[in-house]
């Protein structure tokens, strides 16, 4: 069993690092009302009218502003930081770079780990399509010390072996168990046969509560109940 992934050091605000379409869309909209408000403002005010040339531009600054519409369909969102080193999962350890942290010194584990590069981003409307899997993130305390670092998933498939590869960390326990640490698994890959092993196991040991693992799982009333005969026979 083994995973990396590249380290990442975010540097900007995404707010303050526009890609192409964001620029496109805010700046034209930004001259449209410049240059529009002034001449109806005149024109409601002074009771003049301006020529219908006057206009053009304005319809100009429009079509400027419905291409930024085009331009993200294809378009990736801004780095915004830059990439330094790997952090690894090994058999008995997680690697920063070269330092090692032993699973059985390593506390208070907090991962978010579900961006992948090429997943759609919730813009629906303005900004760019895709994200670049950089939204990733891992904590923990080891020996007292506290490391946070952001990681990088660069396709779906990187994310399922992340987590196949959590799966084998906590199932195995390499990391001492927490309730909490079974949050990490996505919904979609608790259906794993070592995952239901293993919630059978902690329900055995009464170190869960039966529903509790129901649930996480995802079982239906009769699966459950199968369940149920299956980890008590």
């Amino acid at each position: 069993m083994s995973f990396s992934a590249s380290i990442f050091i975010p540097q900007k605000p995404k707010g303050f690092n526009l890609t192409r379409s964001e620029k496109l869309c805010w700046y034209s909209l930004g001259a449209l009302l410049i240059y529009s408000l002034p001449a109806l403002f005149i024109e409601n005010y002074y009771d003049y009218r301006f020529p219908q040339w006057a206009y053009y531009p304005a319809l100009l600054i429009f079509l400027l502003n419905f291409s930024s519409y085009f331009i993200r369909l294809t378009e990736f969102e801004n780095l915004n930081g830059y990439f330094d080193g790997l952090i690894s999962f090994e058999e008995d350890c997680l690697k920063l770079n070269e330092t090692e942290y032993k699973y059985s010194a390593i506390e208070n584990l907090i991962i978010y780990g579900n961006s992948f590069s090429g997943e759609k981003t919730k813009n629906y409307r303005y900004g760019p399509m895709y994200g670049n899997g950089v939204e990733n993130l891992i904590s923990f305390t080891h020996n007292g010390f506290k490391l946070e670092k952001y990681f990088q998933l660069n396709s779906e498939r990187h994310l399922d072996e992340l987590q196949a590869t959590l799966i084998h960390i906590i199932t195995c326990e390499k990391i001492p168990y927490r309730r909490e640490y079974l949050n990490f698994i996505n919904e979609e890959h608790r259906s794993f046969i070592l995952f239901e092993l293993f919630i059978g196991k902690l329900i055995k040991e009464k170190r869960i509560e039966y529903r509790d693992g129901i649930r996480l799982i995802g079982f239906n009333s009769k699966q459950a109940e199968e369940f149920k005969n299956k980890i008590l026979s």
